[in-house]
This record gives C-alpha cells, sequence and structure tokens, in this order.
C-alpha cells in the first residue's frame, strides 16, 4: 500500500511541476494550428476557494493523509480501492495546463503526460473540459488495441465543491470499458468520492462483463468505504453525490444494493484504527 501511494503522490506532483509547459493540437484544430485560445481576463475566485483541478487534488490527497498510517499500519489484505480513486486526478490535473494563467475562456491543446488532443472552456466557478482520440497502434492489454477511440468528459463547479469524470473506450461503435469518478467536498471539509467502472471484455480477452463501485467518505476522525460488485458492464447506470448534502456508510451500501451491487467489503478507520467490517 506505501507503495502504491508513493508512486500515486510521485505521478501527481510530477503533473503539477510540469504545469509550466503545455499546448498542442484539439481533435478539430490540425497540428500546429495557429489558432490562438480565446479567453477573458477574469480569475474569480469561487467561495471555496478552488481555482483549478489541482485544487481539489490536493484537497483529496490532504484528506487522505488523515488516515493514512492507520491504513498503512493494517496487517490485512490493503484495500487498493482506497488509493485507486485518486488517479482520476492523473488525467484531471493535466486539464490546468491547458490555460496556464486560469482565464475564463476555451482553450485547446495537448494535454502533457497522456497525449491526447483535448479542451478546456471556464466560465466563472465552472469548468467543462474533455478529450478524444483514437489510439494508432496497440496499447497494454486487450483494452487497447488500435482503432479504439477514448474518450473523457468533466465538469468542475469549484463554488460547490464538486468534482466529476466520466472517461470510456469505444471499440467497433461499442464501449468496452467506461471510468466515472464524482468527488465532493462538504462544508466541514469532509470529502466524498464515488468511484464506478464497467469493463465489457476481461484482461484474457474474454466476453465478460463486470462492474467494481467504490464509496468512501473521508472526515478527520473517521473514514468509511464500500465496494460493490456487479455483471452490468460498461454500460452501467450512473450514481451520483450531486444533491447529497452527506452520505453514510449505510446510506452507500442502500444505494449501491438498489443500482444492483452486491456488497463486497465495508470497513474504515475509527479511533486511529483501519478494520473491515
Amino acid at each position: 500500500m506505501k507503495i502504491k501511494l508513493f508512486f500515486l503522490s510521485l505521478f501527481l506532483c510530477a503533473a503539477l511541476v510540469i504545469s509550466g509547459c503545455g499546448g498542442g493540437d484539439a481533435k478539430n484544430v490540425p497540428a500546429n494550428s495557429d489558432k490562438a485560445p480565446s479567453s477573458s481576463s477574469s480569475t474569480e475566485k469561487s467561495s471555496s476557494g478552488f481555482t483549478k483541478i489541482s485544487d481539489m487534488a490536493e484537497a483529496w490527497n490532504e484528506a487522505y493523509k488523515w488516515h493514512e498510517k492507520a491504513i498503512n499500519d493494517y496487517e490485512g489484505m490493503p484495500l487498493m480501492e482506497l488509493a485507486s480513486a485518486g488517479l482520476t486526478f492523473v488525467s484531471g490535473v493535466q486539464y490546468d495546463m491547458l490555460n496556464l494563467e486560469n482565464k475564463d475562456g476555451h482553450f485547446e491543446g495537448e494535454l502533457m503526460l497522456a497525449g491526447y488532443p483535448a479542451f478546456l472552456d471556464k466560465k466563472g466557478n465552472k469548468m467543462t473540459f474533455g478529450y478524444e482520440s483514437v489510439l494508432k497502434e496497440d496499447g497494454f492489454g486487450p483494452r487497447q488495441k488500435a482503432g479504439d477511440r477514448k474518450i473523457e468528459n468533466g465538469t468542475f463547479e469549484m463554488d460547490k465543491e464538486y468534482y466529476v469524470c466520466d472517461s470510456y473506450t469505444e471499440r467497433n461503435g461499442q464501449n468496452i470499458e467506461r471510468y466515472y469518478a464524482e468527488f465532493k467536498r462538504l462544508k466541514d471539509g469532509s470529502m466524498m468520492c464515488l468511484d464506478i467502472s464497467g469493463f465489457g471484455i476481461d484482461y484474457s480477452d474474454n466476453q465478460t462483463k463486470s462492474n467494481d463501485a467504490v464509496f468512501i467518505k473521508i472526515s478527520k476522525d473517521k473514514l468509511d468505504v464500500v465496494i460493490g460488485k456487479a455483471s452490468t458492464g460498461p454500460d452501467f447506470e450512473k450514481l451520483s453525490l450531486a444533491d447529497k448534502n452527506d452520505l453514510s456508510k449505510e446510506q452507500a451500501i442502500e444505494i449501491f444494493e438498489t443500482a444492483g451491487y452486491t456488497i463486497e467489503t465495508t470497513g474504515g478507520v475509527s479511533g486511529g484504527k483501519f478494520t473491515i467490517d
């Protein structure tokens, strides 16, 4: 677990450090296009203090640190879902590089680490972002083959302290994998995460549908986690934190079960100790 967290932190730091560089082409803009980003001088700051995606990523990482020692001290099988939920921001923070001056407007360029042509729109306290690209060659494993379309769309409502990212892979007009994540910070500084994934093929390239759903809530004195499994595949129903001012472990279990998930694991940190229920 410590090794996983180390490399996650290192990767996020690298993304932020190199944010002084950027640029590239968007899907509908020729490479080396002279088209300049459309922008205004507005740098309005949200009531939350968030001004860019990396602020939300940092808030999640700081909240995680409240219980990092208890998680690392756990002697049983580690729950990798606790660390992997934050991997959503490895993609997310790269969009900040498209708008280094943090102005309102429309910006296009290539994601520094992913290499995909992307866009970012910022208007006041709201950002929308995404990319669309076609793989030119096979990648790692059967879920990344030449000709696959990689698509991502997201929003960040800074005043609501609410971040959403939806990414998926299409092959021959069908979704073969999808990742959906939401992060929300509550008024007391607690944070909630909903991380759902769905697959139409497995790592052996078999036509097998599977899903993982993870709920994490972190407050200063407690951490809750719920993990569910299903077999819907990548066309799963979206679950959302949008209208949730808070969510308990028991409520998350009920939401997952209503959506057709079988609860596999629940647990968390209480009294400075991590346990599995």
